[in-house]
């Protein structure tokens, strides 16, 4: 049996946040993922139910990528990690992951969702997901999940991942601050954005003070500023 994608939309726009904002990319959102953030903007793709999908062979889904002629592709969710992504690779393009952190892409895979959907697929290629710009964005104690050791100590010790964080206020940023230590995570390679989906939540000067006074790097979350909580940007 030929192995499928199940792909939630596909959409042009700029790269929002994390270390290359404003960068013009291709997008390929999948759907399902293995967590459930209680701010999380995109549920639709939590589950088989929770939005409209389709199932892609790798060859039509690279096929399609090829076809749009953007040379930056970002794989995003979801949780991309769930699925062989070394499959769509194309040495013509460059590729950025967005990850929860909670799956180590070269161990194989077998996870079943809350509604029961069985997610299987084998172990990554090494070689091939060095090469991604991987973006990991642990989880912090507002989303009300449980950090995966075992899985931020392997992106941890990886030179090819950034880590992107989400806070609400200082005591975020706190644990962001504890957990770069616990992990002996590089300040410069620490990204933090701003929660919220509005305009108006994205405009926080004293806490982006007090980021920059952390020794951490400041994200804008582009898309937010620009389009609010539009879909497909």
């Amino acid at each position: 049996m030929e192995y499928l994608f199940p792909v939630s939309e596909i959409f042009e726009s700029i790269q929002g946040e994390g270390n290359r904002a404003g960068l013009r990319c291709l997008f390929v959102r999948f759907q399902f993922c293995n967590l459930t953030c209680t701010w999380c903007d995109t549920k639709y793709t939590w589950l088989k139910e929770s939005g409209s999908f389709k199932w892609y062979p790798p060859t039509e889904l690279k096929s399609i990528i090829r076809q749009k002629g953007i040379k930056e592709v970002v794989f995003t969710g979801g949780e991309p990690t769930l699925f062989s992504l070394d499959q769509l690779v194309d040495p013509e393009f460059n590729y950025h992951v967005e990850t929860n952190g909670t799956v180590i892409p070269t161990l194989p895979i077998e996870v079943q969702l809350p509604d029961g959907t069985m997610i299987k697929r084998g172990a990554m290629n090494k070689n091939i997901i060095e090469r991604f710009n991987w973006v990991v964005s642990p989880k912090l104690s507002n989303s009300r999940q449980k950090i995966n050791v075992d899985s931020l100590k392997y992106w941890a010790g990886r030179d090819f991942s950034t880590f992107k964080f989400i806070c609400s206020n200082n005591a975020d940023i706190q644990e962001v601050q504890q957990i770069a230590d616990d992990y002996n995570i590089d300040k410069n390679r620490v990204y933090i954005g701003l929660e919220g989906i509005s305009q108006k939540s994205q405009l926080k000067p004293a806490m982006v003070d007090k980021i920059v006074e952390q020794g951490f790097n400041f994200s804008p979350r582009l898309h937010i500023l620009l389009w609010g909580a539009t879909r497909k940007k």
